[in-house]
């Protein structure tokens, strides 16, 4: 219920306060024109179109708005949690990607995961879909240390069970390899092969943002230790995108790293039809904006006083 109100009122703030035409806003939102025209007409009815957009909600549509302009976005989804706790904006975050997901699947659509607890975390909300023969695969190898909540042959598993006549390649594979040598005998094996491929293909790609810190998810999974941090700090990165680091401005700045990680390249990421950014909490900010600046994702889904502090430290730089 709540996603269909968020969808409301962004459909109402983007043709009347952004000018946008019911096909823009259509092809922007995934909908057809006349679903467009009959949420405008129930936002008018509701009495959340008046002379401006009355709604609890409206705030954050606003900030995913100026997202959306800010950054070229395909969407922005801002959501304000009820209780500012990590896992909490976790669930809150991924409840709003899911119902992202559900709006925008098709049969025999394609999706291709990263491992995150904020994934997980969509993959657990998504629900049985009314859809068969999509695919499912992985972004980038996993690691034994992450727990098998948030690995990435979980949220296949659950993804599997959303759909009937579905397929999987699970990415049996550290992301992180000893040297290059490595990387590139493991690239030799045809399971492999077949996995990465299936991603490459992906209609639709489903990742979290990490910060290069001791608190982040890489640092707890053994990727980084104390020494690396200061290391990737030292060369300006500030996140990490599907085992990429990058600095503030996007750009990967580690080749040493890049030359042994199992991921999908840059160039397949960001040219996918849908490349789709969970990550919130307001010390992530500097790294999403990062990614943003970066064009990792055409797509982000956030809650709402990241998305100020990324509005904000976008202003302080410019």
């Amino acid at each position: 219920m709540k996603d269909e109100r968020n969808l409301l009122v962004k459909t109402a703030v983007l043709y009347y306060k952004y000018d946008m035409n019911q096909p823009e806003i259509a092809k922007k939102l995934g909908l057809s024109r006349q679903k467009v025209g009959r949420l405008l007409k129930q936002a008018k009815d509701e009495g959340i179109v008046r002379i401006t957009i009355q709604s609890d909600v409206s705030y954050s549509a606003e900030c995913a708005a100026m997202l959306e302009n800010l950054f070229s976005l395909k969407e922005a989804i801002v959501v304000d949690v009820p209780v500012y706790e990590d896992q909490v904006i976790k669930e809150e975050i991924g409840k709003a990607a899911s119902g992202l997901l559900s709006r925008i699947l098709t049969d025999n659509d394609s999706i291709s995961i990263s491992w995150s607890s904020t994934v997980y975390q969509c993959a657990r909300n998504l629900g049985r879909l009314p859809l068969k023969g999509l695919t499912f695969s992985q972004l980038n190898g996993s690691h034994e240390k992450v727990p098998y909540t948030y690995s990435g042959m979980n949220i296949l598993n659950l993804l599997n069970h959303c759909v009937d006549q579905s397929t999987s390649y699970p990415l049996l594979a550290p992301m992180k390899v000893n040297s290059e040598g490595l990387l590139l005998s493991l690239l030799k094996d045809d399971t492999i092969q077949q996995a990465m491929q299936a991603a490459v293909k992906s209609r639709i790609a489903v990742f979290g943002i990490g910060s290069i810190s001791q608190d982040s998810s890489l640092f707890h999974a053994g990727y980084m230790d104390a020494k690396l941090v200061k290391s990737l700090h030292s060369c300006g990165a500030v996140a990490d995108v599907c085992g990429h680091f990058i600095n503030s401005d996007g750009y990967i700045c580690n080749q040493e790293s890049e030359r042994r990680t199992l991921s999908i390249s840059e160039t397949d990421l960001k040219f996918k039809e849908y490349s789709i950014a969970l990550a919130g909490n307001i010390h992530k900010a500097e790294a999403v904006l990062g990614a943003l600046k970066g064009g990792w994702c055409n797509v982000l889904v956030t809650d709402l006083k990241t998305a100020e502090r990324i509005i904000e430290l976008h202003s302080l730089k410019e």
